[in-house]
């Protein structure tokens, strides 16, 4: 790719797809807009990420080549047109402000970069305030107060245990040698070396003691004032290292200068104003170049691409209904084959139990009966018709035959009547002859009530069956008639000479057979009685005169042709 296909792939377009000279040089120049935009924000995010101090030059150098990439694409979408070309307010605005937010961020790096050495001035003041309050300052201070305490007691021991052994001296030597000048109140005024004395030298002893331990202190507590001295020096130069020195505290301390100085202000919206402009330039030149020969093909293409997906789409969804509808009916389909099914079970357990019952409680002996054969009858021959003119082929409807119902029971033998039996009593079923039973329901039908009665009564009659047997003949007789009447009126001023045969025409018989024939039927194969006019050798064929011969034209035409509805031939 050459450096005017790569501007040109940078600024939205295709090296290979762009037409026109003028049209790649817009592309070209938008290109080195998007461009310029990431080389400016690389540079400016490696000044900025340097300037911390704290980042490898390696992280320096992929920070800044992840913000210039980043920028590069941010530009290009910008200067790429969408392919529908519909009017979109919203992602308008939505470049617009990526497009800003883009520039805003790499401007407010830009001026850390610019107010770097106040930048650096601001945080060293702000880590000098800091360093006072840092926790491990104070705990070295809170050493160094607590040091230098015990060297001042320590120092009043010393003066105390001094001023103890000039007191014990007076007292020692006013006990051996009084005089004027001794304190008259702690001697006893009797020279010499008594117990007194020798009191006053033990406790001179005792004090000399006493201020040799003091001073043998003085060393270490000198040593432990400086080593604390020191270690808050260390957490003092610790605390000012460890200070906030990262992006965030140089741009905070960027933002407290330039609002507590007048001056900087300007210079801090002039950069970001110079960034911003250098975001949005890639979107401007894309509104100034116009629309394209190769953003009309992309249009194009992607209407052409959306009708085939929304096609497609719509035959998928409309398969799967189709599908869908099938499974359906097929479901129910076999849903209402296990009903019937079922049903079907149900009504011959129901039928066989019925049959057992009556044959248990009655006697009744039942049979079912093959249905006999269909008799069909033979054909009529076509001479016995009433228009033995029209071919029976087409029309012939076999007989049909007597349906004769299937599963009719079968007739029951008649049982010779059973004897009267010579004993009393009543017969019931599976049980016998009861004697003197019917004696008894005599004397009691009157006292009882009537229903007790009926039942009594019925109880004594004998249980009579009764078979009957019925015999459904459903007949179907199908007639079939088509008459067709074709009436032709032919007005002639030659009398009857025209298309009027004469009763001894030769013709007669088969005009009035072609006449009275109306026959719908298969012609597709051959008809015998499709047959040729006969010659006519005469001077008047088709019973013409001989003037009248070469008036109509097609006469020729001698047989009809074996396909479609017989009718007669077509006049010219």
């Amino acid at each position: 790719m050459t450096v005017t296909g790569l501007f040109t792939w940078l600024g939205g377009g295709q090296p290979n797809d762009v037409a026109y000279r003028h049209e790649r040089t817009g592309y070209a120049l938008t290109g080195a807009a998007v461009l310029l935009f990431a080389i400016v924000s690389a540079l400016v995010t490696a000044f900025a990420v340097g300037s911390v101090g704290t980042w490898p030059v390696l992280g320096v150098c992929a920070a800044a080549l992840l913000v210039g990439i980043l920028a590069c694409a941010i530009a290009r979408a910008l200067a790429t047109r969408r392919p529908d070309r519909m009017p979109d307010k919203l992602g308008l605005l939505a470049r617009i402000g990526l497009a800003v937010l883009t520039g805003g961020l790499i401007a407010e790096l830009a001026a850390i970069v610019v107010f770097g050495d106040s930048v650096d001035r601001t945080l060293d003041e702000r880590a000098q305030r800091d360093t006072a309050t840092a926790p491990q300052v104070v705990a070295a201070r809170a050493e160094v107060d607590r040091a230098r305490a015990e060297r001042v007691a320590l120092d009043r021991s010393i003066t105390k245990a001094q001023q103890d052994i000039d007191r014990a001296l007076e007292i020692a030597r006013c006990e051996l040698s009084p005089s004027p000048e001794c304190p008259q109140t702690l001697i006893t005024r009797v020279p010499g070396r008594g117990p007194e004395a020798q009191v006053a030298n033990d406790m001179l002893d005792d004090t000399r003691k006493q201020l040799v331990i003091a001073q043998a202190r003085v060393e270490p507590a000198d040593r432990r004032l400086a080593d604390a001295e020191k270690a808050v020096s260390t957490a003092e130069s610790a605390a000012f290292a460890a200070a906030d020195r990262g992006l965030g505290a140089r741009w905070q301390a960027m933002n407290e200068y330039t609002t507590q100085h007048a001056g900087a202000m300007p210079l801090r919206i002039l950069t970001i104003l110079a960034v911003l402009a250098l975001a949005l330039l890639p979107l401007l030149l894309r509104w100034w170049r116009g629309d394209t020969s190769f953003d009309r093909a992309t249009a194009a293409l992607a209407v052409r691409d959306k009708a085939e997906q929304d096609a497609e789409a719509a035959i998928a969804v409309k398969q799967a209904e189709v599908r869908a509808e099938a499974e359906r009916l097929r479901a129910e389909q076999q849903l209402t084959s296990a009903r019937l099914a079922v049903e079907a079970d149900t009504a011959i357990d129901r039928e066989h139990q019925r049959t057992r019952i009556i044959a248990a409680i009655g006697g009744v002996e039942l049979g079912i009966t093959e249905p006999p054969r269909r008799a069909e009858l033979p054909a009529a021959p076509a001479d016995e018709r009433k228009d033995s003119a029209v071919s029976a082929e087409g029309f012939v409807t076999p007989n049909l035959p007597a349906p004769v119902a299937a599963g009719a029971l079968a007739p029951h033998r008649a049982q010779p009547p059973a004897a009267p039996k010579a004993g009393g009593g009543l017969e019931l079923p599976l049980i016998g002859t009861v004697p003197f039973t019917d004696t008894a329901a005599r004397l009691i039908r009157p006292l009882v009530p009537a229903f007790v009665a009926t039942a009594i009564d019925n109880a004594t009659h004998p249980l009579r069956t009764a078979k009957q047997a019925f015999e459904e003949v459903e007949e179907i007789t199908f007639t079939l008639r088509r008459t067709r009447k074709v009436t032709v009126d032919t007005q002639d001023s030659h009398g009857s000479s025209g298309y009027q045969l004469a009763p001894g025409a030769p013709d007669a018989a088969h005009a009035r057979r072609v006449a009275a024939t109306v026959v719908d039927a298969d012609y597709r194969q051959d008809d015998p009685r499709y047959s040729a006019l006969p010659a006519h050798s005469g001077t008047q064929p088709y019973g013409l005169p001989p003037h009248q011969q070469d008036e109509l034209t097609g006469r020729g035409t001698r047989e009809l042709p074996g396909h479609g509805r017989r009718e007669l031939p077509r006049g010219h």
